[in-house]
């Protein structure tokens, strides 16, 4: 008879049949899979402006177009990635993504017009979808219930220290190399290879370390996609919290667009405007972008212990409220690079961003029944798609026509909406406990 009894990772304990070495795989996949997301999105100032000289009005709405075509792809192929993870296991769905987050990071610095960057980046978004729904749903096939949150905190903190470490670490390459007399279009190819090669290697990492074959517990034949996305639906009319996750997972990801693309670009924008050479204004950036990342990390911890002590709808309710005033207060700040501003803003946006990410994986994980638990990933995954459809869209707009500060406006607006639906929900649906057993 194989394994039955949990084994411990820590404080936390692991389903039935998970090694430590699975749990600790997952945790650095966790690492590596935010970090290098949160770096293409950070990278693509520098190629507008090294690779395709592109004027500054321009690329508010550039780096919209460029989201919304990753998106459409990734918004085909997550669900897709779900099923398939159900029929032939996470591990080689994940291992797929980072071999192919490797070559896409070897493609972008060869972008020279716009049409070759969109190419890139719809390339690049295959890995993205695969890499993405992975996260999610070893995430929450891991732990056992009374230790979700612990592992979703746990998990956030290192997924913090994953955006901090690449951006401050690859972000500040660029400069670095400018320094020692290498042009900038070469420092930023450099750059991006690095990032290949640490993509390469987690492939490697996930191939060897997670678990193998998929958590299906009815051992019959792998049911048709179509049939998988109406479990997940129906799961998700007969939860309401499964609606709400869903909502959490729109606006979460939607953060990391206003966070890690416009915020990105306004701040690298600002210090060229201030007479930086652009990799200069691209390390000068990454500081301020890993002040919202520190604060992301204390945010993790907090609301992963919070998580397993209090009403997950509750905590999902107060997420939201949290990020509207982050996002409401960051739409007021004129000059980027004003410190004393910027600093207590920088705090706010990076608790209001981690708490919904963290709200919405322990959500998802806890209500998500566990024969359909990657169809409802699946579609969590969709609502992700659609909230970075939606912010870089309407975000992209606002940005170039409206106001720098637009982007996050249009965030305060979407958190203030779901959180009084989940008011209304905490009115309608019972409260139940944090920690089910499994």
């Amino acid at each position: 008879m194989t394994e039955v009894i949990a084994k411990r990772l820590g404080p936390i304990q692991l389903t039935p049949g998970y090694s430590r070495l699975n749990g600790v795989t997952f945790i650095y996949a966790a690492f590596v899979t935010i970090g290098l997301l949160a770096f293409i999105s950070f990278i693509q100032a520098y190629l507008l402006n090294v690779n395709l000289k592109m004027p500054p009005e321009l690329q508010g709405r550039t780096v919209a177009i460029l989201g919304i075509a990753n998106e459409i792809v990734a918004l085909v192929l997550v669900a897709p990635f779900g099923a398939l993870a159900d029929k032939i296991g996470r591990r080689l769905v994940y291992t797929f993504g980072f071999a192919w987050l490797a070559i896409g990071f070897l493609l972008y610095p060869e972008a020279r017009t716009l049409p070759q960057l969109l190419a890139c980046a719809l390339f690049f978004s295959v890995g993205v979808a695969a890499v993405g729904t992975m996260l999610a749903t070893v995430l929450a096939d891991t732990p056992l219930e009374n230790s979700r949150g612990k592992l979703v905190g746990i998990t956030g903190l290192f997924q913090g220290l994953g955006v901090m470490i690449a951006v401050l670490g690859l972000g500040k390459v660029p400069e670095l190399l400018a320094a020692g007399g290498m042009d900038d279009q070469r420092a930023g190819q450099i750059t991006l290879w690095i990032a290949a090669g640490i993509a390469a290697l987690s492939a490697l990492a996930v191939f060897i370390g997670l678990k193998k074959g998929s958590p299906r517990r009815d051992g019959g034949a792998a049911t048709s996609l179509a049939f998988i996305l109406r479990e997940g639906l129906t799961a998700a009319r007969s939860n309401p919290r499964i609606w709400f996750a869903y909502m959490l997972q729109f606006v979460s990801f939607g953060d990391r667009i206003v966070i890690g693309t416009f915020l990105s670009l306004r701040l690298q924008q600002t210090a060229l405007e201030h007479g930086m050479s652009m990799a200069a204004a691209t390390g000068a950036a990454s500081r301020v972008f890993g002040m919202v990342s520190g604060a992301a990390l204390i945010g993790a911890l907090i609301f992963g212990v919070l998580l397993d002590r209090l009403d997950r709808l509750k905590t999902g309710v107060f997420a939201m409220a949290l990020g509207a005033t982050a996002y409401f207060a960051g739409g007021f700040i004129d000059d980027p690079t004003a410190m004393k501003i910027v600093a207590p803003v920088c705090l706010l946006l990076g608790f209001g961003q981690v708490s919904a990410i963290i709200a919405s994986q322990t959500m998802l994980g806890q209500e998500a029944p566990i024969s359909c638990r990657g169809a409802v990933f699946g579609l969590a995954g969709i609502c992700a798609s659609a909230g970075i459809l939606f912010t870089n869209g309407a975000g992209g707009w606002l940005y170039d026509q409206v106001s720098k500060g637009g982007p996050f406006f249009l965030m305060a607006g979407a958190s203030f909406g779901i959180m009084l639906f989940g008011l209304w929900l905490l009115r309608r649906a019972p409260v139940t406990a944090p920690a089910v057993s499994q």
